[in-house]
C-alpha cells in the first residue's frame, strides 16, 4: 500500500514562502502564491479555499523548479511569463524589460494631450506595453491614433507583435536604432513620442549582490553618460520631426534635471512631470 503524498497547498505553500524569505525576497508569501498556482493552472482564491488539498508529485516537481528560479531572482514575471501593466495582462520573456508600476505615468501624460488623429511613435517599445496601452486607452476615448511601435532588439519586436495581437490591434513595428531606421515619411507625420529607453548606470547597480537586473537584457536597462546617452541622443533627433507636438521621457527622477537642460537646448518645453516621467512640449 502506497504510503499517501502527505505535502498539501498549505504546507508547500509555509515552506516555499520560508526559502523566499531566507533570501530576504519580500514578497515571498505573494510570491509563493502566485507560483504554486501558476503550476496548478488555478487562481490564488482555490488556494485560499482548499489549503488542506494533497499536491501530486507532478505539482510538487513543476512548483518547486518554479522556487529554485525564483531563489535565483529571476525575475517572478519571467518565471509566470507575463505580468499586469494599467490593469491589463502582456506577455513578458527574458529579451524585453520587466514593465515596472512607475511607467504607468507615461500613459497618464499621454492621455491629457492626444487628440484625435494623432500619430504615436514609442521608441524602444520592449514588449509594448507603451504603445499598446496608449492605442487602447485611445480607442476607450473614441480617438483615431496610428501606432508605430520600433525597437533595436528583433526578439524583443516579436513579443510587441504577440502582445498587440492579443489585443487585436493594429501597429506597425520598426526594427530601428532610436530613430535612425525609421523612413522619413513615417518620421514626418509623428506627432507625439513615448520612450522608456535604458537610463540606468552601471554605477548604481552593485553587481557583487544578487539583484534581479542582472536576469534582465543589459541593453535595454544600461546607458552611458551617467545613463543618459540615448535619451540625450533621442532629442537630439526628435528636434527634427516637423509635427511633433509632445516628448515623453522616462528616467530616475534624480536625473530629470539633466533631462530637463539638454531638452531647453534643443527648443523643448517641460509641460508637467509626473513620477520617474516627463513632458515635453515641442515650439509648434
Amino acid at each position: 500500500m502506497k504510503t499517501p503524498n502527505k505535502i498539501n497547498i498549505k504546507i508547500w505553500l509555509g515552506a516555499s514562502q520560508m526559502k523566499l524569505s531566507d533570501q530576504k525576497i519580500q514578497t515571498a508569501r505573494l510570491d509563493a502564491e502566485l507560483i504554486l498556482a501558476y503550476a496548478l493552472k488555478v487562481n490564488r482564491t482555490f488556494l485560499h479555499a482548499h489549503p488542506d488539498k494533497p499536491l501530486t508529485k507532478q505539482a510538487i516537481f513543476h512548483a518547486n523548479n518554479l522556487i529554485n528560479r525564483r531563489l535565483k531572482r529571476v525575475p517572478l514575471a519571467y518565471i509566470l511569463g507575463g505580468k499586469e501593466f494599467y490593469g491589463r495582462n502582456f506577455v513578458v520573456t527574458e529579451n524585453t524589460l520587466v514593465p515596472r508600476p512607475e511607467s504607468e505615468n507615461n500613459i497618464e501624460l499621454f492621455k491629457k494631450v492626444m487628440q484625435s488623429r494623432d500619430t504615436l511613435l514609442d521608441v524602444g517599445t520592449g514588449c509594448g506595453i507603451l504603445a499598446i496601452t496608449c492605442a487602447l486607452e485611445a480607442l476607450k476615448n473614441d480617438i483615431n491614433l496610428q501606432v508605430f511601435a520600433s525597437d533595436i532588439s528583433s526578439e524583443a519586436l516579436k513579443v510587441t507583435k504577440l502582445n498587440a495581437s492579443n489585443k487585436k490591434l493594429d501597429i506597425t513595428f520598426l526594427h530601428s536604432n532610436l530613430l535612425e531606421d525609421i523612413p522619413q515619411k513615417i518620421l514626418d507625420g509623428i506627432t507625439i513620442i513615448t520612450a522608456n529607453l535604458p537610463y540606468v548606470d552601471k554605477k548604481w547597480v552593485d553587481q557583487a549582490q544578487p539583484n534581479e537586473l542582472h536576469h534582465e537584457p543589459q541593453n535595454a536597462l544600461y546607458a552611458q553618460q551617467n545613463g543618459l546617452e540615448l535619451i540625450y541622443k533621442l532629442v537630439s533627433q526628435a528636434k527634427a520631426l516637423p509635427q511633433l507636438r509632445y516628448l515623453i521621457l522616462e528616467a530616475d527622477p534624480e536625473q530629470h534635471q539633466d533631462i530637463i537642460n539638454f531638452g531647453k537646448n534643443h527648443d523643448l518645453e517641460v509641460t508637467e512631470i509626473s513620477g520617474y516621467c516627463i513632458l515635453f512640449k515641442t515650439a509648434l
